[in-house]
């Protein structure tokens, strides 16, 4: 039988343009898509050490994870005093102690140590037991450090599915941290989602870059609300790599030998290429038309030797190019979404269909359950 021939509004996508800049879909946002999710908020290698510590932003919400003693915890980042912010800075090394009035909390979130309590509060065990800070669910794999803010939820293994052991492959494969920066860019969390989750604007956008690497014929596949392209390694690229291996005596994994690419809902993009090179970035919302970007790069064990040095700055240069023109454009098309029909989604097509399954978990939360419906056992 001939073949259909799909309509354009068979095309459009799920996420209408006003929800690229709406505050009260971002309000909603946190609520459903984040606070439900399990978020990547760091790596281990940052908290080793009593009192390391880092932060988090989700809209205007702040996540504190801290090593207590070995341990880490995660916590809302407010003092349950005067509400002040504890840890101030993006990462760092100091006890959780509250910088306004010095109340320090222990492990569980109790304020441990609160300055001339006697005379002021007079405060017992039990009150400092109700003015524990809020505590969230944490886990780690390989690298990552994961928490969740709602209290009720699946474990981390059950969100991810088998993107669990794709974390703890790469981790494995590539232990050694080259890069680390953090990023403000003037685009919507989603917008930079979407632009990272698809190959068809590298011909155009990255065509001194990315496009030069990897071929554009992707293979889907998903599970847990997650997505993975997998494909092949242009012949320059792949030779560029074999040299690479012979000087630095380049160690690979064996699961993806060429190129994978993980959409981790609702935030986290992962590229690993020749087994060796991993990629990997958060979106955090700072606002309606504001993201966070953090990126970090890794290689596969090597020698350690000043090629490796060379390798690692050159793989920041072409990192860093391929960020500048992906903000670039998603500013651009920032801009659009404000003058777009505010009613009608954007349009994919076939080489996009990694965004209509982010835009379908998106959805599947962002729809208010009916009360029928969450009341069923």
């Amino acid at each position: 039988m001939p073949q259909t021939h799909e309509t354009w509004r068979q095309r459009l996508g799920l996420i209408p343009a006003d929800h690229y800049y709406r505050e009260d879909i971002l309000s909603a946002e946190i609520e459903r898509v984040f606070a439900r999710s399990w978020l990547c908020v760091g790596f281990v290698q940052d908290l080793a050490q009593p009192n390391d510590f880092l932060t988090f932003q989700v809209g205007p919400h702040s996540i504190v994870v801290q090593n207590c003693e070995g341990v880490l915890r995660a916590f809302r980042n407010v003092c349950s005093h005067r509400f002040a912010r504890i840890q101030c800075t993006r990462s760092g090394n100091r006890p959780l102690t509250c910088p306004y009035h010095g109340w320090t909390y222990d492990a569980a979130g109790r304020p441990a140590g609160i300055p001339l309590n006697r005379q002021n509060f007079e405060f017992n065990d039990a009150d400092k037991d109700a003015l524990a800070l809020k505590a969230y669910a944490l886990e780690t794999v390989g690298h990552f450090v994961f928490v969740r803010m709602n209290a009720e939820g699946p474990d981390l293994k059950t969100f991810l599915g088998s993107f669990y052991d794709d974390l703890a492959h790469v981790s494995e494969a590539c232990p050694d941290r080259f890069e680390h920066e953090v990023l403000d860019w003037s685009v919507n969390w989603k917008l930079g989602m979407d632009n990272a989750a698809e190959g068809y604007h590298l011909p155009m956008v990255h065509s001194g870059s990315f496009s030069l690497i990897l071929s554009t014929d992707l293979t889907l596949s998903t599970d847990a609300g997650h997505s993975r392209y997998t494909g092949k390694l242009r012949d320059r690229s792949r030779k560029w790599w074999d040299n690479v291996a012979r000087a630095i005596e380049l160690e690979r994994g064996d699961l993806y030998p060429e190129y994978a690419s993980f959409l981790i809902f609702p935030n986290i993009i992962v590229t690993f290429s020749y087994g060796a090179f991993l990629t990997f970035q958060t979106f955090e919302p700072t606002g309606t038309d504001s993201l966070r970007l953090t990126t970090t790069g890794w290689l596969g064990k090597n020698n350690g030797r000043a090629a490796r040095d060379m390798v690692a700055d050159s793989l920041r240069g072409f990192t860093k190019q391929v960020r500048d023109e992906d903000r670039d454009i998603c500013q651009v098309t920032q801009a659009g979404m404000r003058d777009a029909p505010p009613e009608r989604p954007p349009l994919l097509g076939a080489m996009e269909d990694r965004i209509a399954e982010f835009q379908r978990t998106y959805m599947r939360l962002m729809t208010p359950t009916p009360p029928a419906e969450r009341d069923m056992p």
